[in-house]
């Protein structure tokens, strides 16, 4: 017995054996192998696939361990972040204490004038001073890191000068010449010291002051023989002490050449 079926491609009817349907078969029509269907019969609806089980989601790529560092290797990170913050104090005390009287062996320099007449050491390139006082000639040096001035001077002897050297009582001429206005002047303070220190050749004076955060020291020597016979000044001056060892040395590190 033959049941009529339409074509689910193309349209068309046509008929098959009743035991064929529901089964693919051939159009006669478009020659497509379709599901035989009485005609009216709704078409198969395609079927949905199932959603994925969570359990059978895909699996997430796992992330890779991060390297471990070796205890060698944390040994020096943890070394160079101390030497770090050692460094970076160090510099801070360094910043903070420039231009407060804080001596470095590296700012004393060797300085003699042209006529090679003596030696000395003093902080820093030394400049000549044009405010040196009438007749004399003066080179004044200040260290960069400390603060500290440096300086030395001189000025040639008259004849009369060079006899009164030899006398007793020279210091007492020579006070007119050096005294202790000549640091007040400079630095203010008050005066702590104006005595003679030597009284033969060289004839030494030395004086001090004090003005509270700035302290200096200044002595003349009174060379009357020699081929130069001269008078020098040599002084220092700073946020320092009176016996500070650079005090000392800038004193000790001055020679007059033979």
């Amino acid at each position: 017995m033959f049941t009529p079926v339409a074509c689910s491609q193309c349209g068309k009817p046509f008929q098959v054996q009743q035991d064929t349907l529901g089964k693919p078969t051939v159009c006669p029509w478009c020659q497509a192998t379709v599901t035989a269907l009485p005609v009216g019969a709704p078409a198969p609806t395609p079927a949905t696939p199932e959603p994925l089980s969570l359990d059978e989601a895909p699996a997430k790529p796992v992330p890779l361990p991060a390297p471990q560092q070796s205890k060698a290797t944390r040994v020096l990170l943890a070394a160079a972040a101390l030497l770090a913050l050692v460094a970076a104090a160090g510099a801070t005390v360094a910043v903070k204490q420039r231009k407060h009287g804080h001596l470095t062996s590296w700012e004393w320099k060797a300085y003699s004038p042209p006529d090679k007449a003596f030696t000395i050491e003093l902080l820093g390139t030394p400049a000549a001073d044009p405010d040196a006082p009438a007749g004399e000639t003066r080179y004044v040096a200040e260290g960069w890191y400390s603060g500290v001035r440096t300086w030395v001077g001189w000025r040639d002897l008259t004849q009369t000068q060079v006899q009164l050297a030899g006398t007793k009582d020279n210091f007492a001429h020579f006070k007119d010449v050096f005294g202790p206005d000549r640091l007040r002047a400079r630095f203010g303070g008050a005066v702590v010291r104006d005595a003679t220190t030597n009284f033969e050749n060289p004839l030494t004076r030395e004086v001090r002051t004090d003005a509270g955060g700035v302290r200096a020291v200044e002595r003349m020597l009174v060379y009357a023989t020699g081929p130069r016979p001269r008078a020098y000044f040599v002084g220092i001056a700073g946020t320092l002490d009176f016996d500070d060892p650079a005090v000392a040395r800038l004193f000790d590190s001055f020679r007059v050449a033979e």
